[in-house]
C-alpha cells in the first residue's frame, strides 16, 4: 500500500530538524505539507498561557521561548531557509493554514492523508485525531512517561538525567500516551546548553520519523510499549530556574550558534 503522508508543521525551534531528516528520499508525490501557526490570538488557552509565562517564571525562560518563536522563525525568514522554502525545492505541497480546525480537516481529508505526522506545539483535537482511516503519528522528545509536554529537556537536565530519548508514538486524545513504535537516545553531555540537547534529539527524532515513513506498514505492526498516561511537566517556576543556574545549568550558550544548526 502507497500511504499518503502529510505534515503538519509549526515553525519552531525543533521542527526543521526533525521534518528535514525524515523526508529524505520519500517520493514527493506521497508528501504534503500543512504548515499552521505557533500561537493563535484569542484561541481556547493560549492567551492564559501567555499570562502564566509571564507571572509565573523568569526573564531567562521567556527570553528562550521568544528565541525558540520568533527570532528562529525572523531569522529563517530572512535567510529563506523555512520549511516552505524546502517544501518547494523539493516539490512538495505545501498549505498555509490559519489554525482553524475545521479547515484543517478539511484540507486533510481533501488530500486523501492517511499517515498524519504531527510537528506542532498546538495539541490536536479529537475531531482531526478520529478523521475516517486516518493514523496520526507524534514524535516525542523525551523520555515517557516520565517527561510529558514540552520543554522536557529543563527537567530532564535539572532531574541530571544521562539520556535524552525520542520517540515515535501513535497520536491518541491523551496527550503524548500513544502507542510507543520507534525509540532512540542521546548521552546527555554534562557541559552542552539546554538548546543543545534539545536540537540533538531532535535529530534523532528526525531519524526515526524516516525509518517509520520508509516502512509504515512494517512499524504500524509493532507495538515497543502499550499506552501510558504521561506526567505532564508544568511551565518552569523562578524557584525551578534558579534551581537549574545553581547547577551551571544554560538554556543557550554562545557556541550552539557554531555547533548546531539552529537556523
Amino acid at each position: 500500500m502507497n500511504y499518503k503522508i502529510g505534515f503538519i508543521v509549526s515553525e519552531f525551534l525543533p521542527t526543521k530538524n526533525i521534518i528535514l531528516k525524515s523526508l529524505q528520499n520519500l517520493n514527493p508525490q506521497s508528501l504534503t505539507i500543512f504548515s499552521i501557526p505557533i500561537y493563535s490570538p484569542g484561541k481556547k488557552g493560549n492567551n492564559k498561557l501567555l499570562l502564566r509565562i509571564f507571572r509565573e517564571t523568569n526573564l531567562d525562560y521567556i527570553f528562550f521561548k521568544i528565541f525558540d518563536t520568533i527570532i528562529v522563525r525572523f531569522v529563517r525568514l530572512i535567510k529563506r531557509s523555512r520549511i516552505e522554502n524546502y517544501a518547494k525545492k523539493l516539490n512538495i505541497p505545501f498549505h498555509s493554514l490559519s489554525g482553524n480546525i475545521t479547515e484543517l480537516n478539511i484540507a486533510i481529508e481533501n488530500n486523501n492523508i492517511d499517515i498524519l505526522v504531527l510537528s506542532t506545539n498546538q495539541i490536536m483535537p479529537k475531531s482531526t485525531l478520529d478523521l475516517p482511516n486516518l493514523i496520526a503519528i507524534n514524535v516525542h522528545l523525551a523520555k515517557l512517561p516520565e517527561y510529558g509536554g514540552l520543554f522536557n529537556q529543563f527537567w530532564l537536565m535539572l532531574n541530571d538525567e544521562s539520556k535524552s530519548f525520542a520517540r515515535v508514538h501513535k497520536a491518541s486524545k491523551n496527550l503524548d500516551a500513544g502507542i510507543v513504535l520507534l525509540e532512540d537516545s542521546v548521552d546527555v553531555i554534562k557541559s552542552e546548553s539546554l538548546m543543545s540537547l534539545y536540537l540533538r534529539t531532535a535529530e534523532v527524532g528526525g531519524e526515526l520519523l524516516h525509518s517509520f515513513l520508509s516502512y509504515p506498514k512494517t512499524y504500524l505492526k509493532v507495538n515497543l510499549e502499550q499506552e501510558k498516561v504521561p506526567h505532564i511537566r508544568g511551565l518552569p517556576t523562578k524557584q525551578d530556574m534558579k534551581k537549574f543556574k545553581s547547577k551551571s545549568l544554560k538554556l543557550i550558550k554562545l557556541k550552539d550558534f557554531f555547533t548546531v544548526e539552529i537556523f
